[in-house]
């Protein structure tokens, strides 16, 4: 699949669960970063079909993150993922843009679905 990929969480299972659910989904150009900073760096230097990102980041976190996404007008569909999925993280993270929610541990029926949804896979 000719999409680039950036997923961002702190746990590095995470990011190679992420890593293997993507490739098993075809796509090929993944780029993982575990860190806001890092995160916000990638945007500004290349273009995503899709940003996964964590709300829980060591530096600054997930909401940030997405502020900083709608401030600059990187042009991806943002999936939030988190271990806590309050109705609080949903619910602010919808209002801020993000265009889906990921609960972890990542059930890969639910990633594909929320691919498919928001028109990311086919």
């Amino acid at each position: 699949m000719n999409k680039r990929l950036l997923v961002i969480d702190d746990a590095e299972d995470i990011l190679h669960l992420f890593y293997t659910l993507l490739t098993d989904l075809g796509f090929r150009d993944i780029d993982l970063v575990s860190t806001g900073r890092e995160a916000i760096s990638a945007l500004r230097s290349h273009r995503y079909d899709l940003v996964i990102l964590d709300i829980e980041l060591p530096d600054i976190n997930g909401k940030q993150v997405l502020d900083t996404i709608n401030v600059e007008g990187f042009d991806a569909p943002v999936v939030m993922c988190s271990a806590h999925n309050s109705v609080d993280n949903v619910q602010v993270t919808w209002e801020m843009g993000a265009k889906g929610f990921l609960s972890k541990p990542v059930d890969p029926n639910k990633l594909k679905n929320l691919l498919e949804r928001i028109g990311v896979y086919s």
